[in-house]
């Protein structure tokens, strides 16, 4: 109790350590790089994705895109649709339902306070937590990046007609007009405008429909998982260190958190002060 006593106008260590500590302390323990909790949302926007980059991360290869008439292409220098290149999101990276409860698919990912080497290739099974998807599980592969908005960890889902942007790329890839794809940030507005989508996109539109609900942005949890060879097939990329994790509905290995560091740190810097 003494030691919680500073004299007037000094400040005692016990309570420099509460002050330096605090605002560390009181973020979010529970988000890692690991898992943690999150958002999912929508895109498709037929762009060359961020994973389809070379030296994005520790992989054996990076994601593969496709040309305009959906045909693999593994020329990793290729510039991005939205651009001008003639790189493209290949149509097979879209979501399908494996049952009434479970999902396979792709995603944009993005996890606060790292870059894309952390999650490139990297596969997620995500826990919905809210919405009528609340209780469902799917599994992804990180094949782009969500920089877009970087203060939550974010997994937009790669939905067909999900949603749409302003390059274009999708009217350019299937020779359609944009109108098709729906308006942007919003994409199709019911079922059976997937009908008007280009055959490859339908089912994928569909799911978005059927199995997801129609959700928007419902909660998550994530973690990390060894990925499934159905995922990695259609991607083409592996990460060297895919195997360290668990499969899915198994428990991942228990993730350092962020604040062991900087509670480290400031345990040296108590320390020091006590001494001297």
């Amino acid at each position: 109790m003494m030691l919680l006593t500073p004299a007037p106008n000094i400040i005692s260590p016990l309570v420099l350590v509460i002050l330096l500590a605090s605002p560390i302390l009181s973020q979010d323990t529970k988000s890692t790089s690991l898992a943690g909790q999150g958002v999912a949302e929508r895109y498709w926007d037929c762009c060359k994705p961020d994973c389809s980059w070379e030296a994005k991360a520790a992989f054996n290869q990076p994601v593969l895109t496709c040309n305009a008439n959906n045909k693999p292409q593994s020329d990793f220098t290729l510039g991005s649709s939205c651009g001008g290149g003639d790189a493209f999101s290949c149509a097979n990276q879209s979501p399908w339902a494996v049952n009434d409860t479970f999902s396979l698919g792709f995603s944009g990912v993005f996890i606060t306070q790292h870059a894309s080497d952390l999650w490139c290739c990297a596969c997620y099974e995500l826990t919905f937590t809210s919405g009528a998807v609340k209780g469902k599980k799917m599994v992804v592969q990180a094949h782009n990046s969500a920089f877009d908005i970087p203060t939550v960890n974010r997994f937009p889902i790669a939905v067909p007609g999900g949603n749409t942007s302003y390059a274009n790329a999708c009217a350019l890839q299937y020779d359609v007009p944009s109108s098709v794809f729906g308006v942007e940030n919003q994409g199709v507005e019911s079922k059976s405008d997937c009908d008007d989508l280009p055959e490859p996109l339908q089912r994928g539109c569909r799911w978005r429909f059927d199995w997801f609900e129609d959700e928007t942005s419902p909660t998550l949890d994530y973690k990390r998982i060894t990925c499934p060879a159905t995922l990695t097939d259609i991607s083409g990329c592996i990460r060297a260190d895919d195997t360290k994790f668990g499969n899915a509905g198994a428990t991942s290995p228990a993730p350092a958190y962020s604040t062991l560091g900087a509670g480290a740190f400031l345990f040296t810097i108590v320390i020091d002060f006590l001494l001297f």
